[in-house]
């Protein structure tokens, strides 16, 4: 084995990261982040690969996002949060209980799971509202441990995603469907 034969391999996996990476419309500072590659490297990638595409991939501008409100705005993202906060726990992104874990810059195998993480919640929830860059942001919120908390229901056992800043602690988002779903009239379930 050859010494550049590892330097390949580590520059190949760099490489199928930011690919799939762009291919979930990711910013190029999260691609940065994730991957150590620099930007004019990552926009090039894009142009040649993407660009010109049948279906070409749309490329978000600016920072990625770092408020929390919207990710717990409504029950319906609140469950969304949720479900992706499971997918990154089952897949060890993040503990509960233990500090925040591996570092994430440049850590190409943390950025595969994430992308299988987000390509599982695709499947689970076909027509979600969560972006790649909104899952980036809860999942760094989550690591912090300052913002964002996850909690599961006494009554339905749902997991979702809680404020901790704001009080009272919102209810369980699916109870709260479940609510008004039941508070609707039957004439108007019926028409």
């Amino acid at each position: 084995m050859r010494a550049t034969d590892d330097r390949y391999r580590r520059e190949q996996a760099r490489f199928n990261l930011a690919m799939r990476l762009i291919e979930h419309e990711a910013r190029t500072g999260t691609i940065r982040y994730l991957t150590g590659l620099q930007d004019d490297r990552i926009r090039k990638l894009y142009t040649t690969y993407f660009k010109y595409d049948a279906q070409p991939v749309r490329r978000r501008r600016g920072r990625s996002p770092t408020r929390v409100g919207p990710l717990v705005r409504t029950p319906q993202r609140a469950l969304e949060s949720g479900v992706f906060a499971r997918l990154l726990l089952a897949n060890g992104l993040f503990c509960v209980d233990r500090p925040p874990g591996p570092n994430l810059k440049a850590n190409v195998d943390f950025g595969h799971r994430l992308c299988e993480c987000f390509e599982s919640f695709e499947q689970l929830i076909p027509h979600h509202s969560l972006s790649f860059e909104w899952g980036w942001n809860l999942l760094q919120s989550i690591r912090r441990g300052d913002e964002l908390g996850i909690a599961r229901c006494e009554k339905c056992r749902v997991c979702y995603v809680f404020d901790l800043l704001s009080l009272p602690r919102n209810a369980c988002p699916a109870c709260l469907l479940f609510e008004r779903e039941r508070a609707v009239p039957f004439e108007l379930m019926s028409a």
